[in-house]
């Protein structure tokens, strides 16, 4: 009975033995696996990101061949992993700065066809006149001296034009420049005013207008080139004679606020139509050729007003209606 008892917990133990052993090895060859799947698992996510991001750059590589053949490149429109997507943002930025100076460079070959084909017509007009009667002269093709003084009065004319023309042409290129520069001085702009109301006060007169100036506050000092802002003034007052037909008036007014001055230009004459409007600083713009003919402007006083405005910093602007047509000029105090 003794040995029974003895030989049954013998076999307990080795079963107990057993089963612990068993355990402890299903336990490791278990770790074992969940270590090679959680391997393979993380393998097969970078393989399946590696493929992803080839894909992804064959398609920016024919994008981007696509792109270089093309005149004026499109924006890539992908979305793509962020790293990546910072290229393409930065590529699309280069392919729109490269599309605006491509279209600039466009714009400026325009604009100079444009620019030699209205000096040659503004030119070629006046000088077929001035050949045309001196040749008379030449050709001793007159009756009397009266006859003489007549033709050579009209070619003086005509060639007074084409000495504006050039002179307003070269002061627009001279303005225009790169390396133009401004003499800045401290002034008075209310004064400027006050002096170019008396300056123009027997022109005014002359067509039946009054000249109304008015500053805030009375005194208004800002830093300018005057010689520039003057010639501004100038030529919006004359463009106000030439072309407000039916004007009584012209109100010079300045007003200064917390960092800028306020320069308005207005007349109650004829108004500016409304599909002008947006054109009136440009070169060689007339709003109406015969006017412009008959009070002899070269459509560039404006444009010159404007470039002038710029290099100070400022702005100008046009408003027109039934009231008044009003230049309004912002400039920063210094």
């Amino acid at each position: 009975m003794n040995v029974f008892l003895i030989s049954m917990i013998g076999k307990s133990d080795f079963i107990q033995n057993f089963q612990t052993n068993w355990h402890n090895l299903l336990a490791d060859n278990l770790w074992k696996v969940m270590v090679v799947l959680v391997l393979q698992l993380i393998l097969s996510y970078f393989w399946v990101i590696t493929q992803y991001h080839r894909l992804e750059l064959r398609q920016i590589k024919r994008i981007l061949q696509q792109s270089a053949t093309a005149n004026l490149p499109k924006p890539i429109k992908v979305k793509v992993d962020h790293n990546l997507q910072d290229i393409i943002d930065s590529f699309n930025l280069l392919i729109d700065n490269m599309n605006r100076r491509s279209k600039e460079q466009e714009k400026s070959e325009k604009s100079k066809d444009e620019l030699i084909s209205n000096v040659s017509h503004d030119i070629r007009t006046p000088l077929t006149s001035v050949i045309g009667y001196l040749g008379l002269i030449e050709s001793k093709n007159y009756n009397d001296l009266g006859q003489i003084l007549k033709y050579t009065h009209i070619a003086y004319k005509k060639s007074l034009e084409m000495q504006n023309l050039v002179n307003s042409l070269f002061e627009f290129a001279n303005v225009q420049h790169a390396t133009s520069r401004l003499n800045m001085t401290k002034f008075d702009m209310a004064q400027m005013l006050d002096q170019l109301s008396a300056d123009f006060e027997l022109e005014a007169n002359k067509r039946g207008m009054e000249i109304i100036v008015n500053s805030d506050p009375d005194k208004i000092m800002m830093q300018g080139d005057t010689e520039k802002l003057g010639r501004v003034f100038n030529n919006l007052i004359m463009n106000a004679f030439k072309y407000g037909k039916g004007a009584t008036h012209i109100w010079l007014t300045a007003e200064q606020k917390e960092k800028e001055v306020v320069v308005t230009v207005a007349n109650n004459g004829q108004s500016i139509p409304k599909d002008s409007l947006d054109h009136v600083f440009d070169r060689f713009y007339r709003v109406e050729d015969s006017r412009s003919k008959k009070t002899g402007g070269t459509g560039l006083g404006l444009a010159i007003a404007q470039s002038m405005v710029k290099l100070h910093g400022g702005t100008i602007a046009v408003t027109s209606d039934k009231d008044r047509t009003s230049f309004i000029s912002h400039f920063p105090i210094v």
